[in-house]
């Protein structure tokens, strides 16, 4: 017997906001139900079961605190969420009074952590009592892809769209983005989900590399079924090949995979029985150059640049930086038995500014090192290699001004909020109700004005 999906209701009057959390919501295998309304909500709940309701708070018809409090009526163990831009502490009396838990859009990393520890917690039941689902449909399965920028909105939108259909992607990406965490969702979202994935570096093909030597090792992985015998082949292979580093593949294999394709028209392999395979490819080059420059076969360019997906650079989603860290430290701490606790302000303001040209995996390195040095609960500045503790940037000086704007009134009041706590910004954030993220951006622009 396998545990059912686990639902969650989205009650949101955004709808921008209902999407992209239902694609996330997806991806990390929940069942997603959205209502632009209390009265929605309360109907749709009224007809299934609930497992969590998220619930935001400004609405037109009924607001999120009587929603919740209509839905706690309605089926009193579930659980809920109230989730809102304009944070008090008075609200959040409220919500806890309710037995729901209260969660700011600027802090939605928060609200992830909590649905991924559901997704866990619920995996380890399924485990304790032996009904795992088959591989590819685990919950715990998916890959975590972290972010909540536009650019990762339109990563998840793109690989929900592409993982139904059976055609090959180009994935493109700087080094260390994470094309093959992409890759590898789109391979867990398809049909293929249960069959095997295989990634290989076409940097470290030979000049007379060919597919058949690609076949061979997947018949050493355990792919193959049926005869081995060189004569007459009974092929019996599904699944998703990865081929990273695209643009170093020799020439010659460059034929070879043109040649399969062409004589196909799809991911069969001719007169040898089924080969269904799934070719995802990853870049981090412009191939349309090497085209012009005659180092890359033109005809396989355009055949596999027709459906394009593209993963975003770190220095482009630096509002991600945050919940990654957070992501990476308990990662972290699990793999070396550590209790790093926090990474302190100044660390996390020279993240903010750094370029990051090794992009997520040299951010993982970073918190990797820092984690490895540490002796206390906190990641300092000194945990930094060299090269970043000489970009720290200077102190802020702030001026006041005789006659006071909206802007500088938001100045000041941040500034006093930095001044009470002496200088921690997480807890003058805290205080100020938005996300630490969203205070350096603010302090970034008090410097900049200045």
């Amino acid at each position: 017997m396998i545990n059912r999906i686990k639902k969650i209701l989205l009650v949101d009057d955004e709808e921008r906001l209902l999407d992209s959390m239902a694609q996330r919501l997806t991806l990390l295998g929940f069942e997603a139900i959205k209502a632009a309304s209390g009265t929605k909500a309360i109907d749709l709940a009224s007809k299934t079961k609930i497992d969590l309701a998220i619930v935001d708070l400004k609405m037109p018809d009924m607001d999120g605190l009587a929603t919740i409090t209509r839905l706690k009526q309605m089926a009193p163990d579930m659980k809920t969420v109230l989730l809102t831009g304009y944070g008090s502490e008075k609200t959040r009396q409220k919500t806890k009074s309710l037995g729901s838990d209260y969660f700011e859009k600027d802090s939605m990393g928060e609200l992830w952590d909590l649905i991924r520890r559901m997704s866990a917690q619920d995996m380890d039941r399924q485990i304790s009592r032996g009904m795992v689902e088959s591989p590819g449909r685990r919950l715990g399965d998916l890959p975590r892809m972290i972010g909540e920028t536009p650019g990762m909105q339109r990563l998840r939108k793109d690989i929900e769209r592409l993982a139904g259909l059976d055609c090959t992607i180009m994935v493109q990406g700087e080094e260390g983005t994470g094309k093959e965490l992409a890759a590898r969702t789109v391979h867990k979202l398809s049909h293929r989900r249960e069959q095997r994935f295989l990634a290989f570096n076409c940097g470290c093909f030979s000049n007379d590399f060919n597919f058949a030597e690609l076949l061979g090792s997947l018949e050493e992985a355990g792919g193959y079924t049926g005869s081995k015998d060189q004569g007459s082949r009974d092929i019996r292979f599904t699944g998703t090949i990865f081929l990273d580093h695209f643009e170093t593949m020799p020439g010659e294999t460059q034929r070879d995979m043109m040649a399969l394709m062409d004589k196909t028209g799809s991911n069969r392999l001719p007169d040898s029985g089924e080969m269904d395979i799934r070719f995802i490819v990853a870049t981090h080059q412009d191939l349309k150059k090497r085209v012009e420059d005659k180092k890359f076969n033109k005809d396989l360019y355009q055949r596999l640049n027709a459906i394009p997906m593209s993963v975003p650079p770190l220095r482009e989603r630096r509002d991600d930086i945050s919940p990654l860290c957070s992501f990476f430290l308990a990662q972290l701490n699990k793999e070396f038995e550590k209790r790093i606790e926090s990474i302190s302000d100044e660390v996390f303001s020279v993240f903010m500014d750094y370029s990051f040209p090794g992009n997520v995996r040299e951010l993982r390195h970073l918190i990797e090192r820092a984690v490895i040095l540490a002796d206390t609960t906190t990641i300092e500045l000194m945990h930094l290699p060299d090269r970043l503790r000489k970009t720290t940037p200077a102190p802020l000086s702030l001026a006041s001004q005789p006659f006071k704007s909206l802007a500088e009134l938001e100045k000041d009041h941040i500034v006093k909020a930095i001044e009470i706590t002496r200088g921690n910004r997480s807890k003058a954030a805290e205080i100020l109700g938005i996300s630490r993220a969203a205070l350096w951006r603010k302090l970034k622009m008090i410097h900049i004005e200045e």
